[in-house]
């Protein structure tokens, strides 16, 4: 890993890393570091990422109901106090930052008025959202971050790579973030809905409809900033290539906003003349 500082972070992901092997889950061994350079020595997962995995036929729904059990594991976990503490949580001042980014960048003028309402009811819909149990959130897993290891057993058959930026926050972030990769064709709802429900059979106490509001909130949230950042991307970087994606966020923005009570943010949206 060659990640040098001031812009990268090899302190943080060993400290994710730590905390993370405590549970173990499948993380990639760290040999040696060196954080004044930004280097690390880690474990090679070896080339089966989840994509290449897919791509050479492997079952999909045995995959991603290995790596969603990897995250049940997760979630079930306790992690003390004084190991955690290092980790930030994923609060309210992040979350309007985030959302934020499709106000810089995305082609569209809006009303000083209008910026005010969207942060407004962002942070509404933030301080209104279900009280769903809190866990390490790792924030990037999607099929580029994760290996398929058939070799070993259990919830360890998937790899993690790339937790960084882990915070604290709701159990349901990381499932959207795998179950609606951009990067990936839509999965069917049905299917979704089929992973999810074996998720919940493990956690009997969260009642399905608060999980699927918090799923919605924060997968329209996570869109939302995917998409300025996209736009960013492309007009700031030259990235062209990632125009080809925002389609499928715009679709996804969509469901996550018409699929959960976020009435407001969704006229705000079609006020702006940006969804019908």
């Amino acid at each position: 890993m060659d990640a040098p500082p001031p812009g990268e972070g090899t302190p943080q992901f060993e400290k994710v890393a730590t905390l993370l092997k405590s549970t173990k889950l499948s993380i990639p061994e760290i040999y040696a570091v060196d954080h004044t350079h930004g280097f690390l020595l880690l474990e090679d997962f070896g080339d089966l990422t989840y994509r290449q995995a897919l791509q050479q036929g492997e079952d999909e729904p045995t995959l991603y109901k290995e790596v969603v059990m990897s995250l049940a594991h997760l979630h079930e976990q306790s992690f003390p106090k004084d190991k955690a503490g290092d980790i930030p949580t994923y609060g309210l001042e992040l979350f309007l930052e985030k959302v934020n980014l499709f106000l810089e960048w995305a082609p569209f003028s809006f009303s000083k008025t209008a910026k005010q309402d969207f942060l407004g009811l962002w942070e509404e819909a933030y301080n209104n959202q279900p009280t769903l149990p809190q866990s390490l959130m790792l924030r990037d897993v999607m099929v580029n971050n994760l290996f398929w290891l058939p070799e070993r057993k259990e919830f360890q058959r998937c790899g993690f790579i790339d937790f960084q930026d882990a915070s604290w926050g709701p159990l349901s972030y990381d499932l959207v973030s795998v179950l609606e990769d951009i990067r990936r064709d839509d999965l069917p709802p049905s299917f979704i809905h089929t992973i999810i429900e074996g998720y919940l059979k493990i956690f009997p106490a969260i009642p399905p409809e608060e999980f699927w509001d918090s799923y919605f909130l924060w997968g329209a949230q996570r869109t939302t900033r995917i998409i300025g950042t996209f736009y960013r991307l492309v007009k700031r970087d030259g990235r062209e290539l990632d125009r080809a994606y925002l389609p499928r966020l715009w679709r996804l923005l969509y469901r996550h906003l018409t699929s959960s009570p976020l009435k407001g943010l969704s006229a705000w949206f079609k006020a702006q003349g940006i969804l019908t």
